[in-house]
């Protein structure tokens, strides 16, 4: 597996992952068809892929034939970070996640941000971020809850 930023000969592919992404996480979450369309549509379509990707870095894992996960990192915040339904458990998250808050060390922040949905809270857990508080998402996302997680990355006083 390799991990590297996205190119935009990729941006379809990553519109397709995470368009498959959403679909598990309505059933692990529980969102509704509206909540859905929203996510497919306005967070997942090779167009808002492509204008997210002029503000966020955006960073692909490979396989030898496809990209099976992504991050998107924008200053402190990861702002997304989906693995393929096919490949969850395999590592490839923990990369993903270790490239992000590698970018947001090397551009100078001194922490990590990002809302999570419920069932995300244990692997960032795990990546040693804890909970701050709570995010209520955007109208489209209305009902949800994300939880609101920070890492610190100053080093710390022996």
């Amino acid at each position: 597996m390799t991990v590297a930023p996205m190119t935009q000969a990729e941006v379809a592919e990553v519109s397709e992952l995470l368009r498959s992404s959403y679909t598990l996480l309505r059933e692990l979450e529980g969102l509704s068809q509206e909540q859905m369309d929203f996510l497919r549509s306005e967070r997942g379509s090779p167009e808002s892929v492509q204008r997210e990707s002029q503000s966020q870095r955006y960073i692909v894992a490979r396989d030898a034939s496809q990209i099976v996960g992504v991050v998107a990192v924008h200053g402190d915040l990861n702002s997304k970070l989906y693995v393929s339904p096919k490949h969850v458990g395999k590592g490839i998250g923990r990369s993903l996640y270790e490239a992000a808050e590698s970018e947001i060390r090397a551009a100078g922040h001194t922490r990590v941000t990002l809302g999570a949905f419920p069932t995300a809270v244990p692997f960032y857990t795990r990546m040693g971020l804890s909970v701050v508080g709570q995010k209520r998402p955007c109208s489209a996302l209305a009902g949800l809850t994300l939880a609101l997680m920070e890492k610190d990355l100053r080093p710390r006083a022996a």
